[in-house]
């Protein structure tokens, strides 16, 4: 019954020009503290805008903080850790969707870093929030990330723990992009065609790289990127933004200086003057 709620939701994450998915998650602060591009509410406000990306992922004191602005959709993160903890991958609940609802989420999302240690917990958790999720209409995205170190079987590892996900009724995923990115299909196979696909940003490499894969998310069909540290940590994270954009709508790699927008409170400011 909730079904068509949940695609109208999702597609407020979706850039009608290009099709695609351009979400900045801000959640690191629980898990690593106030790191440079996440320092303030002001700070993140100084960059990001509606124009520039069609979601955000955050914690809800700073969704409370500065999501009403912003004017993109915005998911509610669920769960967390810290990385100081003993056991940093077995992520616990710190919210719930009712909460997510009352802060006017357009979806929610859970990390799920599997291990041999923690992958009961992880169905348990993933099972529960889709339950919760889907009742209120929200949908939800999986952060599924493959703790096993066993390199040699981490494409199979990644695809299993994605099925599995996908069989608990999660609405959107979000892993990490193989190696070679050749290989994207391999990861889409059989997902993409009911379950949307987001590629990870990771942690801060060259721009190039990131471009590279955002070309390689329009060459095979995924549904976009949700990128953090790749983008906040940068000096200029508006445009790498516009040119992440300007990839997904047209295909290329192109070397265009943009003109950043202004943000939301910039624009309040101006009108207030």
């Amino acid at each position: 019954m909730t079904e068509m709620a949940r695609k109208r939701r999702w597609k407020r994450f979706i850039d009608q020009e290009s099709g695609k998915a351009l979400v900045v998650p801000l959640d690191h602060g629980l898990t690593m503290g106030p790191i440079p591009g996440i320092h303030s509410p002001e700070e993140i406000e100084r960059w990001l805008s509606a124009e520039i990306a069609t979601g955000v992922v955050l914690h809800k004191g700073y969704a409370e903080r500065i999501g009403g602005g912003l004017g993109c959709g915005m998911v509610i993160h669920l769960n967390g850790s810290l990385n100081i903890d003993e056991q940093p991958d077995l992520k616990q609940l710190v919210t719930s969707v009712e909460a997510a609802v009352r802060l006017g989420a357009d979806a929610v999302s859970v990390q799920t870093n599997f291990s041999p240690a923690t992958a009961s917990h992880n169905l348990r958790l993933i099972g529960r929030v889709v339950d919760e999720a889907h009742s209120w209409g929200l949908p939800v995205l999986s952060m599924v990330y493959d703790k096993t170190r066993h390199d040699d079987r981490a494409l199979e590892h990644l695809r299993h723990f994605m099925r599995a996900a996908v069989e608990l009724g999660v609405d959107a995923l979000k892993v990490a992009p193989p190696a070679q990115l050749e290989r994207i299909p391999e990861v889409l196979d059989g997902v993409q065609n009911h379950t949307p696909v987001l590629f990870a940003g990771g942690a801060l490499a060259e721009e190039n790289a990131l471009l590279a894969l955002a070309a390689a998310v329009v060459r095979h069909g995924a549904e976009g990127i949700c990128v953090g540290r790749n983008v906040f940590q940068r000096a200029a994270p508006a445009l790498t933004l516009q040119r992440l954009l300007q990839v997904f709508r047209t295909g290329a790699i192109t070397d265009i200086r943009f003109t950043c927008p202004p943000t939301q409170r910039e624009r309040e400011t101006e009108l207030a003057v």
